[in-house]
């Protein structure tokens, strides 16, 4: 994505905060702007160039935003991104957290990359990291995209054989988007009854499904013994977790996604999270951009404002 915002910061003058926002998705920045708003010391921490999170994969127009229509996934992250800078909320891109520990009744936290590499102390502190596509034992080629989105977009599929692994709502979408675009035939490969929408399933009658076990092999580009020019990997998303986080500490369900109480707190008092990392029913843009703001509203809460 190309920004053209600036790499804003409106840092503080020492390195105390009341709440540190780890992700710039639709939670991680619902959560800090409304934190912000209520007068909470918060920083927002983005890893990556520019806010939106998972948006600014998607070329796609989302229809599923109430009021708002005609805009691409992407520009919806710019507007995220857009909003953020006006509105002035602390925040600082191309930085990766490192390490979070306990201390002194907060946290403290090492933030790598820019210019403001160091430890940073906050009393509360936020994971919005959200969600990254599962690649199984896959690898992203030319010929294999792993995720919906620019990765799938970017393969080339004209006349082209094209097996789409996976049975979910991804799969049955970009099946029809490499059909319109020109593919030469598509089969959709699921191990169980495909759990897709009927809606979407019933839009590419075209498109053959296959459901049973199957081998894909990457180095031979071939499905149960046929021969395909390309691979689209849809296997879900998994929990994108922050570097730093103590991977002994008891925070995760059984799904790998971090465990949260209805307020959107962790097991450990003062460590909270929002969003897709926390494996919420359907989550999406508006449901993410809403456990963010109700993380926000309790943590304000918990700080007397």
């Amino acid at each position: 994505m190309n920004t053209a915002f600036p790499l804003f910061t409106n840092f503080p003058d020492d390195d105390a905060f009341e709440t540190i926002v780890i992700g710039g998705g639709p939670a991680g920045c619902a959560c800090a702007l409304w934190l912000h708003k209520l007068g909470v010391r918060a920083w927002l921490v983005e890893a990556s160039d520019a806010l939106g999170g998972l948006q600014r994969r998607s070329p796609y127009e989302n229809l599923w935003i109430p009021g708002v229509m005609g805009h691409s996934g992407e520009e919806v992250a710019r507007a995220l991104h857009h909003h953020i800078h006006v509105i002035g909320v602390p925040c600082h891109l191309n930085s990766r957290v490192s390490r979070i520990e306990a201390a002194d009744g907060g946290f403290r936290v090492r933030v790598e990359g820019g210019t403001e590499r160091g430890h940073y102390r906050t009393q509360h502190l936020v994971i919005a990291t959200g969600t990254q596509p599962v690649t199984g034992h896959f690898r992203q080629a030319h010929n294999v995209a792993i995720g919906p989105g620019y990765p799938m977009e970017n393969l080339e599929v004209g006349n082209r054989k094209i097996a789409i692994l996976g049975g979910g709502d991804n799969a049955f979408d970009q099946a029809r988007f490499v059909l319109q675009r020109g593919a030469k035939s598509v089969t959709i490969y699921s191990r169980t009854p495909p759990r897709a929408q009927t809606v979407l399933q019933a839009m590419i009658p075209q498109a053959r499904v296959c459901i049973g076990p199957y081998t894909a092999d990457q180095a031979s580009m071939i499905v149960n013994e046929e021969v395909f020019d390309a691979f689209g990997v849809m296997y879900g998303f998994e929990a994108q977790l922050p570097d730093g986080l103590d991977q002994d500490l008891e925070l995760k369900n059984e799904n790998g996604f971090i465990a949260v109480n209805r307020q959107g707190e962790t097991v450990l008092s003062g460590l909270w999270a929002c969003g897709e990392v926390t494996d919420y029913w359907h989550p999406c843009v508006t449901t993410s951009a809403a456990h963010g703001i109700q993380v926000a509203k309790q943590i304000s809460l918990r700080l007397g404002r």
